[in-house]
């Protein structure tokens, strides 16, 4: 599991709520239904987080060593995939409702009924899981903990957030919505911190 994909996972729940919804709970079409759903494929058990093998103990200035916390990237892994999977969930109810109402195949694009438009609302909005600041600081947290805060690699962090950004693009189609590009400009302004101070306790969205 590299940032990228944890990356990919975190933009891709960014929700744009509109008329319609595009289901793109983590960026991988094959994940994101249920197989109740007619031509609808199984979504795969979660799995471990497993943390790249060359990221381990090191001490780059012969002084000070940093030490990834594996025991927090897999709370923060475990904690997303259970508000994840709770949102799924949600949406497959309704996919099936709308299936068996309409009886039709699955599409990707549903009509939004209020109660899922107030619940996408709140899920993005201020202080929502989804919104751009809990977003943003969940990857940061998910850097730092990788890391082991150690700022020699936080420019190696930033470019794996803006490969799995650029990733996220090309596999939703084009340009996320204008939540995501807000998401990734905090969590870069996130790694400003990091980098200007030397020191990952200055991150801003981490210490509210």
């Amino acid at each position: 599991m590299d940032m990228s994909s944890v990356t990919q996972m975190l933009q891709g729940a960014n929700v744009n709520v509109n008329g319609n919804v595009n289901i793109n709970i983590n960026n991988n079409p094959s994940n994101n239904a249920s197989s109740a759903i007619p031509g609808a494929p199984e979504a795969p058990p979660a799995t471990p987080v497993t943390i790249p093998g060359q990221i381990e103990t090191y001490e780059p200035s012969g002084q000070t060593t940093f030490t990834p916390d594996r025991a927090e990237v897999q709370r923060l892994w475990n904690r997303h995939q259970e508000r994840v999977d709770s949102f799924r969930q949600m949406i497959e109810t309704l996919l099936n409702q709308q299936a068996d109402r309409q009886n039709t195949a699955w599409n990707p694009f549903i009509e939004v009924t209020p109660e899922m438009r107030a619940e996408a609302e709140a899920m993005i909005a201020e202080g929502g899981y989804f919104s751009v600041e809990e977003t943003a600081a969940r990857m940061l947290q998910f850097a730092v903990a990788l890391t082991g805060g150690d700022p020699a690699r936080a420019e190696s962090m930033r470019d794996a957030v803006l490969a799995g950004f650029r990733e996220a693009e090309r596999m939703w189609g084009g340009n996320l919505p204008q939540i995501s590009h807000d998401t990734l400009e905090a969590t870069m302004a996130g790694f400003d911190e990091w980098v200007a101070a030397g020191d990952a306790s200055a991150i801003s969205l981490l210490n509210r």
